[in-house]
């Protein structure tokens, strides 16, 4: 079939913040010579993180795996765990980041036909195809 991937942690690669990581140089180097060096046609991933900001800055179609509900739980994190300053600083990041990622996605793949339902409440002029596995 001639299909070659490569199996890479995000955050080894791009990582930002809010990071408990520090780092110099820039973030957009590594990603960029992991890109150079494969040569993807396209990007899957399995959370709205740096990693994929990083992909969409490349111009590679970016595949998004949903494994659950994301906007519930960015609505049950708002008032349960993340009610602290820095916390709730960090949620907005995140969420920051999951409303680039969901926009920019060429594709974006729930598991099952309920997430794909919200997720086209949430994102409605974005394709969706539902992601069997099993």
């Amino acid at each position: 079939m001639g299909v070659e991937s490569k199996l890479v942690f995000d955050a080894d690669y791009y990582d930002g913040f809010p990071s408990r990581k520090i780092k110099i140089g820039s973030k957009l180097e590594k990603i960029q010579k992991l890109i150079d060096e494969f040569k993807p046609d396209a990007v899957l991933v399995d959370r709205q993180r740096h990693f994929g900001v990083g992909a969409l800055e490349a111009k590679i179609p970016l595949f998004v795996l949903l494994r659950g509900h994301y906007w519930s739980e960015l609505y049950w994190n708002k008032r349960t765990m993340y009610k602290p300053l820095h916390k709730r600083l960090a949620l907005l990041q995140w969420d920051k980041l999951g409303k680039e990622i969901f926009n920019g996605a060429t594709v974006i793949l729930p598991i099952c036909r309920y997430l794909e339902k919200i997720t086209n409440e949430y994102v409605p002029n974005k394709p969706t195809d539902v992601f069997l596995r099993g």
